[in-house]
């Protein structure tokens, strides 16, 4: 009955990992835990079956846009600084206090 107890407190602890990550990651941890028992439930039949080869890992899914998202404004065009801009200039004499 342990092993039940731990094989449970791991799902849950997956289970509060995954609930805070992307849908990518989340569908990638299902996949894993699928391989897992299709694994388990081979060897309890005695089935032997050559290695699967690795997936190619999922594509990053599109982030949708929501009503609420600001549009983009486009900036001003940047006016061209010139080099003289940034020569010394003459030193000034410090204003004195009153």
């Amino acid at each position: 009955m342990s092993a039940l107890a731990d094989v449970q407190r791991a799902l849950n602890t997956i289970r509060d990992i995954t609930n805070k990550e992307q849908a990518a990651v989340r569908l990638e941890v299902l996949r894993l835990l699928a391989s897992t028992i299709a694994d388990e439930a081979r060897d309890i039949e005695g089935v032997k079956v050559k290695a699967a080869k690795r997936v190619k890992q999922l594509p990053t899914l599109p982030i949708p846009k929501s009503a609420n998202t600001p549009k983009q404004i486009q900036a001003a065009p940047t006016q061209q600084v010139s080099q003289q801009d940034f020569e010394p200039k003459q030193q000034q004499a410090p204003i004195a206090a009153k």
